[in-house]
């Protein structure tokens, strides 16, 4: 009976009804693969380490930079992560960490995303000093490092003037900034200042590019010295009110820059102020108030980009991440240093775009060195045009800043034919 109904199930007719079902089955089962073969399949995520100073002095500076990093995390994310050369794509995951404005800590910070999450790029690093101090170690574990900070010896080393192989950025330097107010300062006719700078990296690099610059320009430098940039009383304004300088140029960030501007208006008057760069930042306006009216500085595009003629490649870029910003924040103003963090992690991820997949992390890490240092070109950044070289880890074009002023609690591009 067994037997007879096995043979009436699978013999003559029931073969025919076998080969039915079967049919079925692969044609079901060649459209449920055909996308999976028509498209590549997703790849190992990529980590980015940042690290920003969101708390500490530096938090005027690191706050709008993790702003950023989420608005970018969240457009990845909507982007479906990023497609490399071979078309496999990657989610990405930018892990975002505070130093505190401290360089232990961005020192340990690198060590663990590098070692433990095992980034395949940092981006990292607000204030000079803590970008500083992740050098070595960025450089020792061979993991490329985007820094957001503006000294010079991020990127080259000061003895033998080469480009450090695993640093790059893509903020202004000091002595960019000391160029144009060289220029700002020639051009009114002032050949004596002072120049009154934050005890920090960061500050020591203003006085050191302004010591390089302003004598070649014919501009001495009549009293400078340093401030704590966590005081409160000033005793350098008496010495400057007795220098007989018609300039004082200061090398600070907020909320610093904003309370040695204070002091100096008050205490001193009938004297021009001069910020760096460091000082562009809605910050100053806001904690200095009416006594950075009138003061003068070099910024980037992004603080003016309303005011830019229409064909200035930058102004539609910046413009759509001030909207993004905006939204994002409730509709805070935003700052230069929202930029750098911006310009950073785009970098990142076109480097990470050229990636493919399957490689081992330190090979991944080589990859995105190399297209750092080859596929970076003609960017256009919050700040300019870049393009980056193996001789040139930064790209920025001192052209691209804009002399700015306070009026009325807003900045204003101060055109050249209005300087005097």
């Amino acid at each position: 009976m067994i037997g007879r109904s096995t043979r009436g199930q699978w013999g003559g007719g029931g073969r025919l009804r076998l080969a039915r079902v079967l049919w079925v089955l692969m044609t079901v089962l060649a459209v449920a693969a055909a996308p999976l073969l028509a498209a590549p399949g997703r790849g190992t995520p990529y980590k980015i380490g940042f690290i920003a100073s969101i708390t500490g002095p530096g938090a005027s500076l690191g706050i709008p930079e993790r702003e950023v990093a989420r608005i970018i995390q969240e457009r990845v994310n909507a982007e479906g992560g990023v497609a490399g050369p071979d078309g496999v794509r990657h989610d990405v995951q930018i892990l975002i960490n505070d130093d505190q404005s401290l360089a232990d800590v961005a020192a340990s910070l690198a060590r663990r995303l590098i070692e433990q999450e095992r980034v395949q790029v940092l981006v990292a690093g607000t204030l000079s000093g803590p970008s500083l101090a992740m050098v070595p170690i960025a450089s020792d574990a061979r993991t490329p490092m985007i820094s957001m900070a503006s000294a010079r010896a991020i990127i080259e080393d000061p003895q033998s003037k080469r480009m450090r192989p695993w640093l790059f950025k893509p903020v202004p330097e000091n002595l960019h900034s000391a160029q144009k107010q060289a220029e700002y300062l020639q051009a009114v006719g002032i050949t004596g200042v002072c120049h009154l700078y934050e005890n920090t990296a960061y500050g020591q690099d203003t006085f050191a590019s302004a010591q390089a610059l302003f004598p070649k320009a014919g501009i001495r430098i009549l009293y400078g010295d340093s401030f704590d940039r966590t005081g409160t009383e000033f005793p350098q304004v008496t010495r400057v009110r007795a220098s007989g300088c018609r300039a004082v140029v200061i090398g600070s960030i907020p909320p610093a820059a904003s309370l040695i501007n204070v002091a100096v208006a008050g205490r001193v008057g009938g004297r021009k102020i001069v910020h760096g760069h460091g000082a562009c930042s809605p910050d100053l306006i806001r904690t200095a108030g009416a006594a950075a009216g009138g003061t003068v500085m070099p910024c980037g595009k992004i603080l003016v980009s309303d005011q830019l003629p229409a064909n200035d490649p930058v102004r539609r870029v910046n413009l759509a991440l001030i909207q993004d910003y905006q939204r994002a924040t409730g509709g805070q103003a935003i700052s230069t240093f929202a930029g750098h963090a911006f310009d950073a992690l785009s970098w990142a991820l076109l480097a990470l775009g050229q990636v493919p997949d399957g490689l081992p992390l330190d090979r991944a890490r080589d990859a995105v060195r190399e297209a750092l240092e080859t596929k970076i070109k003609n960017y256009v950044g919050t700040h300019g045009v870049m393009s980056l070289s193996p001789d040139d880890h930064l790209g920025f074009n001192p052209a691209d800043f804009v002399i700015v002023t306070v009026r009325e609690g807003k900045f204003v591009i101060l055109p050249r034919n209005q300087w005097k």
